[in-house]
Parts: structure tokens; sequence; C-alpha cells
């Protein structure tokens, strides 16, 4: 049988000791927060044989909550509803002091306690500043002999507690500072990277107003007694007629003026009087909080000199180029680092902004530039690779500038027959009848058309009528002239009767001519084909079947495909100089035309220039254009088809080669600049 001993008041100690040296040691790790705390509540409430511990940070908005806890749950603390807002008060009041303490349900003070335990608490400080407390929930019927050395354990260890947090504050600041100066880096490199200034200017607000945390960051240049405001973050490209820009331009002049550093944080004391008007109407604009404004001055020269180098020319102040604008909407008061941080930079910034000055400043710099860069691209082997380059270029101009080659102007064009006849109406009428169809061949004087005209046929049966009733009245005339009653009739009544007879006559011969134009205009109503050949016209009925038609109006075409055709060429006005050229020095019209048909593009056939339009007609696809007439040998086409689109060259001569290749571009630039 075996009996278990209790650990004798030396080995209790021992195991304390080597809890402390443990946590003493674990204070200097490197570990996470969470690790760290929850290692050190273990061991702690390990040493003090305790029931639970907890540890308190203060926390962003400035309360206390929990980073790690052990056992908590097993003294009672979450079901007391109100064991929370109790054990507030008690890491409040050792916060406000900052001392250990160590409280118990029998004290006699009265202090409620958030469970029946014995509640060690001691704080954590960094550089005496409370950042949180440690917990302890000892046994309640711990004696009382042993509480001292309970409050001493603990606020020993939280010192340890407290050592770790202060090593991960200093190392956290040094990243934050090691950050910031790795941001400022690579915030000059980009300032200095480029000598454009609007480069540079787009840097400096874009970036800037990131490192330094700003809500708005705008570059003011200053030009004699001008300030223009170059830059605005956000934007590619400000506009310097806008209000707000006018016065915050206005109220950078003001502030620059006084070559120091300038800063509005909410309240009016202490402001120049020059600048409390344009202030308040640029704060009214913007909305602005917080505006500060750092001069910016050119830097001196890396090499002075003789005289400044000897101190003789006298102090001067330093040139004012411009100035940073930092701006705050949300808040009044300056963000931490802003004003320190606007100083560090401005150096940089002006540097930047004063050699691209500098550089931009110097006269025709893109041509010294672009020379530059040749020359250094000449340097090495390349030289003699440029060399050979040039000497192809200029080999290429010359044969270009000598080597004669054929001039050709291109135009578009169709295959017609020469016999070609437009057929029109006579008179006006209705086509009633139609007797040919498209690509109907027709001889001449075959039927092609019948119109009606029902006027004419009213007036030709009325003539006809009068017609009758004018013979009828000569015979009426005649029989009463060769009666037997003559004799007795008197002479005037005689004489009368002649006299009607003859007016009858001729008023009988003036119908029958009004009858026979008559007849002759209702025949020529009908239109007749005036030539053999081969109607062209698409969809006859289509367009005219029981339609009124005016007199000369165009019905039909008719070509004959028989007879000799031609190239009917759309030639461009503008084109028309070179072959007029052509023709006077040939002293003949006949220039040589190649031409290729659009459906069969693989063979070209030849003809020859018989005739130029005298006028300029316009064109859809051309504008305007001359029509210009080519015969050719139609027994060498496959296929003849009336209508049929070509494409044509019209052989002017030789013209130098360079001409051939590029003479459209020559003759766009003189016509447009007139060279």
């Amino acid at each position: 049988m075996t009996s278990t001993q209790s650990p004798t008041p030396g080995q209790t100690r021992e195991r304390v000791i080597r809890i402390a040296r443990e946590i003493e040691e674990f204070a200097h790790s490197n570990v996470a927060a969470e690790t760290f705390f929850r290692e050190f509540l273990r061991r702690v409430v390990a040493g003090l044989g305790a029931t639970a511990g907890a540890a308190w940070l203060i926390d962003e908005s400035g309360r206390l909550a929990v980073k790690s806890e052990l056992n908590l749950a097993d003294t009672g603390f979450y079901e007391e509803p109100e064991a929370i807002l109790k054990n507030q008060r008690l890491l409040s009041d050792v916060l406000s002091t900052a001392e250990a303490r160590i409280f118990a349900a029998d004290a006699e003070n009265d202090v409620h306690l958030p469970t029946d335990n014995l509640i060690v608490v001691a704080a954590l400080t960094i550089r005496k500043k409370p950042v949180g407390v440690i917990e302890i929930f000892q046994r309640s019927n711990a004696p009382k002999q042993a509480h001292p050395g309970y409050l001493q354990f603990v606020e020993q260890m939280s010192g340890y507690a407290s050592h770790y947090l202060a090593e991960r504050e200093k190392a956290s600041q040094t990243d934050a500072s090691l950050e910031v100066w790795e941001e400022v880096d690579q915030f000059v490199q980009q300032i200095h990277r480029s000598l454009d200034l609007t480069e540079v200017g787009a840097t400096v607000v874009n970036d800037g107003r990131q490192l330094l945390n700003a809500d708005r960051v705008s570059l003011a240049m200053q030009y004699g007694k001008k300030t223009v405001i170059e830059a605005i973050n956000g934007q590619d490209k400000v506009n310097k007629r806008a209000n707000t820009v006018r016065l915050l331009s206005k109220l950078a002049n003001k502030a620059l003026a006084m070559r120091e550093t300038f800063i509005y944080s909410g309240s009016n004391d202490a402001i120049p009087p020059q600048i409390e008007e344009p202030l308040a109407d640029y704060l009214q604009e913007s909305g602005a909080r917080m505006i500060l404004i750092v001069p910016l001055f050119e830097p001196d020269q890396v090499i002075k000199s003789d005289e400044e180098a000897l101190g003789r020319m006298k102090d001067t102040p330093k040139k004012l180029i411009g100035g940073l604008i930092v701006e705050q909407i949300t808040d009044s008061q300056p963000r931490p680092h802003l004003e320190s941080r606007a100083e560090l930079l401005s150096g940089h910034i002006a540097s930047g902004i004063a050699n691209s000055r500098n550089y931009e400043s110097i006269f025709l710099m893109p041509l010294w530039r672009f020379i530059g860069r040749c020359f250094a691209a000449l340097r090495g082997k390349t030289l003699v690779k440029t060399l050979v380059v040039i000497a192809l270029i200029v080999a290429a101009g010359v044969a270009l500038a000598l080597v004669p080659y054929d001039y050709r102007v291109s135009c578009d064009g169709r295959l017609m027959p020469m016999v070609q006849r437009e057929v029109f109406t006579n008179w006006e009428g209705e086509v009633v009848a139609i007797h040919v169809q498209s690509g109907q061949r027709v001889k001449k004087g075959e039927l092609l058309v019948e119109i009606r005209n029902e006027d004419l046929k009213a007036q030709l049966l009325e003539t006809e009528n009068k017609l009758n009733e004018l013979r009828l009245m000569r015979l009426t005339l005649n029989a009463q002239l060769q009666s037997g009653n003559n004799n007795k009739r008197p002479v005037d009544e005689i004489t009368k009767l002649r006299g009607q007879l003859n007016e009858t006559e001729t008023q009988i011969s003036g119908v029958l001519k009004q009858l026979e134009i008559l007849r002759d205009r209702l025949d020529k109503l009908n239109v007749k084909a005036p030539i053999d050949g081969v109607v062209t016209t698409f969809q006859i009925e289509q367009l005219l079947i029981n339609r009124p038609v005016q007199r000369g109006e165009l019905l039909l075409e008719i070509m004959d495909p028989n007879g000799p055709w031609q190239l009917e060429l759309d030639v461009e006005e503008k084109r028309m100089g070179h072959i007029l050229r052509a023709t006077e020095r040939k002293g003949d019209i006949g220039l040589p035309v190649e031409f290729i048909l659009a459906t069969s593009n693989e063979l070209s056939y030849e003809g020859e220039v018989t005739e130029f339009s005298t006028r300029t007609n316009s064109s859809e696809e051309n504008g305007s254009i001359v029509e210009t007439y080519a015969t050719f040998d139609k027994e060498k086409l496959p296929l003849l088809r009336i209508g049929a689109e070509v494409s044509a060259k019209i052989d002017c001569g030789e013209r130098s080669l360079f001409y051939v290749l590029f003479g459209d571009v020559v003759e766009t630039c003189r016509r447009y600049f007139w060279f």
C-alpha cells in the first residue's frame, strides 16, 4: 500500500522558481501574443495551484478585452449575469493605480466579486502606461498568510509579461519605421525616375497622398508672382478654371509668399491677415478641415561657382519654385507624423521638380534629345550597321529617283456595245401592253410597247363625227343648188348657197387634215424598235405596265451586241492631268489601256483610248469623274456581257519609280498644302 506524500516547502519553492525562470525566458521569445499569454497563464496557474486565470488587454476602442483565458468557466464566471460588470470594476481599479491587488470574498470592504474565488490582479504596463491586467482566480480557502506570496508572485510574472509587450511594441514600431523608410525610398526613386514635369507632379500627388495618409494632396508651381495648381491626386488633368482650383491657387499664392510652412487645423488664431479671406473662401468651397502648405525651394547647386565657393556672393534667399498642399476632409487635427513626413518629403519633391523644370527649359530639348539618342546608337558595332543601312537607303533613293517605270492611271468601267439607243415616248398616255422582255432580241420597227391615250381617241371620234356632219351638209347644199327650182330662186339666195358650199368644202378639208394628225399621233403612241438589238432594260413589266407616262420619258434601252464594243471608263477628275499630258506628248489620243474583267481577273486584255468626255460628271463612289471611252478586240474576250465591270489602267508614259510608287502621296500634299 503506497501513500501519496505532499511536496515539501523546499520542493514547492524550487517548482515556483523553475516556473518563474521559464516565464522569464518565454517573455524574450518572438511568439504571437495569443501563444504567449496561453502558455503564460498555464504556468502561472500551475505555479500558484490556482483555479483559473485570464489576460486582459486594452483594445483600440479603449476597452478591456480578453486576450487569453484558462479554466475561467470552472469558476462560475459565465453563470453570474453581473459577473462581467463586477469584474470590469475590479480591473478598472487596478488600471487606475497600476498596482497589484488581491480581492477576497470575506474582505471588510464593499467590493463585489464576480466569483467566490480569491482574485489576484496585477497591471500590465509599457513605459509606466497601463495596457492590460493579469487576473488569477485562487481557491477561496487558501490560507490568508499565503496571500502576500500570491500577490508578489503574480506581480513579478506580470512584470515579465509587460516586458514581452514592450518588446513587441518596439519591434512593431521598428517594422513600421522600416516600412515607412521603404515607402519613402520608393517615392524618391519614382520622383527622380523621370524628368517630365507632368509625370513628376502626378507621382508627387498620387504617391504622396498614400505616404502622408492624407485625403487630398495638390502641387502648386510658382511662376514669378503667379501660383498655378499643376497636379491634384486622382485627376489626370487639372481644370484650372474650376472655382475650387482658382480659390486654392489664390490661397497658395498668399501662403507661399510668407516662405514658411502654413497650417490650418480648425482654429483661426495666429492666422496672418492676408490669408484670412482666401482661406475662408476656399474652406467654404472645398469643405476641408485641415490644410498644410509646405513651400518648396530650389535646392543648392552641387557644383558652386568660384564666387560662391569663396563666399564672395552675398546671402540671397532661395528661389521659391512651388508648394506642397496637404488637406484633410474628415479630421481637423493633423494625423500622426503628417507634418514631419511632409517636411521630410518636401526636399526630395523640390529637387525632382527643379530638375524637371531645368531640363524642360533647355531650348529645343526634344531635338537635342533625339540627336543624342541617335549618336548614342552609333557607338561600337552599331556604327557599321548604321552606315550600311544609310548606304542602302541612299541607293534606294537614287534608284527611286532615276529608274523609269510606266505610270498608269487606274480606273473602273464597263463593257458596252457602241450602238445604243434609248426609246422614249412620243405622246403621253398609259402603258396597256408590253410585247418584249429583258434580254429579248428585236428587229427594227418591231412593236415594243402599246400606249393608250383616251383623250386622243375622244378627239378622233369627235373629229370624225364633225367630218360626217360637214359631208352631210355638203350633200344638202349640192342638192339645193341642183334642184329645178333654182330658176325661181333669187340670185342672192343662190349666191349664198354656193358660199355655204365652199365654206363647207374648206371645213371638210381642215377636218381631214386634223384626222390625219390625230391618226398619226395614235399610231406613234405605240413604241417600236429603232434598231436591231437586245432589250437591256431590266424588269420591264414591273416598271411600265399600267403606268402613265409623259411625252419624252425614257422607256427602254436597246443595244446591238453584234456590232463593235467599247470600254466606258470612269476616270477620276484629279487623274485626268496625267492622261492629258500623255496625249500631248504622244500627239494622239490613242493611249494604251490594259484591263481585266471582274469575273475573270486572271487574264488581262488590251485596248486603246478613243474619246474623252468634254464635261465632268458626278459619281457616288469616286466623286467627280470624266467619262473616257476605249476600243478593244472583242474576239479575244471569251464572253461579252453588257455592263460587265472591268478594272483598267491607262498607260501615261514613263515616270520615275518614286513617283510611280508615291505619286498619290505627292499629289495629296500638293492639293492640300499647295507645295
